[in-house]
This record gives C-alpha cells, structure tokens and sequence, in this order.
C-alpha cells in the first residue's frame, strides 16, 4: 500500500508558469480585442443611426431600408454588451453611486425609445412594406408616436455618448499609442 505522504508533490515547473502568464496575456488580449471590437461596432452603429435618422436627406426609401438594415449593428451591440446589459439589473438594487444609477436607468430608456421608434417606423412605412406586397393601414398616432420617439433619441444618445465620454477617450488614446 502506498501512502499518500510518500506520493511525489507536484511543485510548479517553468513550463506551468509560462502556460499560467500565456493564459494570463490571452485573457487580457482577448478583453483588449473586445474593447476594440466594441469600440469600432460603436462608431458603426452611431454613423448608421446618425445616417437613417435624416430622411429628408436620403428619402424615405433609404430610410425605411436603412433601418431595417440598422437593426444588425444595433443587435450585435446588444450582444458585444451582454454582460453589461446582465448584471446591470442586479446593480441597480446594489449601492451605486447616483450617477451610475442614473447611466443604468438612461441605457435602458435609450433602448425602449428605439424599439418604439422602430416598431412605430415599420407601422407607418410607405416604401418597405409595399416593396415586400405588404399592406398596412397607416394611422397618424403611429405616425405622431415615431416622429416623436425619433426626436427624442439624438438628444438622448448624446448624453449617453457624454456619460461614456471617459470610456471613448481612454481606449482612443490606448488604440492610438499601441498603433492599432
């Protein structure tokens, strides 16, 4: 019978250190790479909603197509700030500070404002859904509702582009120094 003090004890090699500061130096290239992917599906995202919201500009054709095709970025923001959006819930009932409280509070109303925007959009559209044989019965409250819903996001996305301000210089200034 073997005793288990006279088993050898495994005391970490040179090559477990390496493999130790390798996966450390994955994990922050992998974090670093997602702040960057972030960062640039950001700025896609506010020039393609800074592009659909003028449709006196583009016609509203390229509008409504436009905003169809801008629910891709607006998805893939979503989902490269999941975790953000998952624990934001649960901060909100923590002990945050008012000013982050009130950054929660605003991002969530930021989305709202544009699902309504969008859903209201598609119930009033004039070149989408007839390109698509689809009719709908446009009712000026819809009308009235996206109109509103539309004015209210620029102003809004200002703020929340003013509330993250810190965030866009520090990794412009960390994306700029490394040459990326």
């Amino acid at each position: 019978m073997i005793s288990l003090s006279s088993m050898p004890v495994h005391i970490g090699t040179k090559k477990d250190n390496l493999n130790e500061q390798n996966k450390g130096k994955f994990m922050s290239d992998w974090k670093q790479n997602l702040h960057k992917t972030r960062y640039v599906m950001d700025a896609i995202l506010l020039i393609s909603f800074m592009l659909v919201s003028a449709p006196q500009a583009t016609g509203i054709a390229v509008h409504e197509w436009g905003s169809l095709l801008f629910i891709i970025p607006f998805s893939i923001h979503l989902l490269l700030h999941w975790d953000w959006i998952k624990n934001s819930a649960k901060h909100l009932i923590s002990n945050i500070s008012a000013r982050q409280r009130f950054n929660i509070i605003w991002d969530y109303a930021i989305y709202l404002m544009m699902l309504l925007a969008f859903v209201s959009g598609f119930l009033i559209s004039i070149s989408l859904f007839p390109a698509l044989n689809i009719e709908i019965d446009i009712q000026d409250f819809w009308s009235k509702v996206h109109h509103d819903s539309a004015t209210m996001l620029m102003p809004m996305l200002g703020i929340h582009l003013a509330l993250n301000w810190n965030w866009i210089v520090k990794l412009s200034k960390s994306m700029s120094q490394k040459g990326d």
